[in-house]
């Protein structure tokens, strides 16, 4: 028998999606396709990392203010458990010299608002980079496509 299980991942069903004003400024730029493949031992038994995924824009021009990342919807095959999803994001580096508090360690997505960083007021754009892995899937995940939609949320004081 041939397992065969086909994952993509969504980000917000464009490539790039952007909230703004003429003080705050957030935008997810989606660098490259964002689907996995899982069709042969090697992708299911191992993670997998899209590197250069996608850049976050951030700019806060009055207020310091802070960046979260959720799962906002995903989608499976019948029989499909959605916990522990199996999305991560991983920060490579900045062009902030304004950034605090920024979540280094590979962040497990949940449904929940997660803090990725932080940064103090600047009337400059800067920009945040991250990789998309995806955890190792093994053999207990329906066969079937799936789909996670990540919401990006700007919050200030």
């Amino acid at each position: 028998m041939r397992l065969f299980l086909i994952t993509y991942l969504l980000l917000l069903f464009v490539s790039e999606a952007k909230a703004q004003n003429g003080n705050n400024y957030l935008e997810v730029i989606a660098n490259t396709s964002l689907n996995f493949n899982c069709n042969s031992p090697e992708t299911l038994e191992n993670d997998q990392t899209i590197n250069g995924a996608f850049t976050i824009r951030v700019r806060s021009r009055n207020s310091n203010c802070s960046i979260y990342a959720k799962l906002s919807s995903y989608t499976g095959p019948s029989g499909y458990m959605a916990f522990p999803y199996p999305i991560q994001l991983v920060y490579t580096s900045t062009n902030s010299s304004r950034a605090y508090g920024i979540v280094n360690a590979p962040l497990s997505l949940t449904t929940s608002d997660q803090l990725i960083f932080s940064q103090y007021s600047s009337n400059s754009v800067f920009n945040y980079y991250y990789n998309l892995r995806l955890k190792a899937l093994g053999y207990t995940y329906p066969i079937g496509q799936y789909s996670f939609t990540i919401l990006y949320t700007m919050t200030q004081p």
